[in-house]
C-alpha cells in the first residue's frame, strides 16, 4: 500500500476555515473538506490540500 499523496492549494489565503467561517463542509475520509471557489480542500499540517471539485448535488 503505497502513503496517501498531498497537493497542496496553490492560492494562499488569509482566511482561516472552521465552524462558522461562511464555506459549506462536508465529511470527507475522516476530516471536513470545505468548499471553495468550487472545489474542495482540506487543512494539512499547515496547509490546505486540494481534494477535488466540488458537485453541486
Amino acid at each position: 500500500m503505497s502513503a496517501p499523496t498531498c497537493t497542496p492549494h496553490q492560492q494562499h489565503h488569509e482566511h482561516q476555515h472552521g465552524p462558522g467561517c461562511g464555506h459549506d463542509s462536508i465529511q470527507h475520509e475522516g476530516h471536513v473538506d470545505y468548499v471553495h471557489d468550487g472545489h474542495r480542500h482540506a487543512e494539512h499540517e499547515g496547509h490546505y490540500d486540494e481534494h477535488g471539485a466540488h458537485d453541486h448535488q
